[in-house]
């Protein structure tokens, strides 16, 4: 398993990773196909990888590389590879490259079947929830803000900067504030 940084829209795996990440969340937990091909353009906070075996995708995650923490915004492997640790894999390597907390957005629990397995994925990963009311702001305009968890591998690093944390988000993610 290799990680392949991808710096603009025009990369071999920016296509091929763009449909992977359109189709993998939906309209309200993604940016659109236009302003995600923007941040691969123009931000250099943002970190896409491709992760690729055999030198085929088989999956990408991204992060924002703030000065005291990251945020891993998305992971997403194929559909027909999911269920064979990949993501995982993939987690536990970026662990173990990043000098940086990693902090991340989860559904609720008791909102969504999805939610507690995805909770219980990070919880094996290392990482725990921050004990604060956190809520996602839209990826568009007119949209909803979404209840999540926030949850981070150095739990006291998160919970006493939650609100720092937060307004980098809310800021440089989505726009707000």
């Amino acid at each position: 398993m290799e990680f392949i940084r991808i710096l603009s829209s025009a990369d071999k795996y920016a296509d091929e990773l763009t449909e992977l990440y359109l189709g993998a969340f939906s309209e309200n937990q993604r940016h659109t196909k236009e302003d995600f091909r923007h941040l691969l353009d123009t931000n250099k906070q943002f970190n896409c990888n491709a992760v690729l075996m055999n030198n085929q995708l088989i999956g990408f995650f991204h992060f924002w590389d703030f000065d005291d923490f990251l945020f891993l915004e998305h992971i997403a492997i194929e559909p027909p590879l999911r269920g064979h640790k990949l993501g995982e894999k993939v987690i536990k390597l970026v662990r173990s490259l990043a000098a940086k907390p990693l902090v991340i957005e989860v559904e609720q629990a008791e909102n969504s079947v999805f939610g507690a397995r995805r909770i219980e994925f990070y919880r094996r990963l290392g990482f725990e929830i921050v004990p604060f009311e956190y809520l996602q702001p839209p990826y568009r305009v007119g949209e909803d803000y979404i209840p999540l968890e926030m949850m981070s591998d150095d739990l006291e690093f998160a919970s006493e900067n939650f609100e720092k944390i937060k307004a980098k988000i809310y800021r440089q993610v989505y726009g707000i504030g």
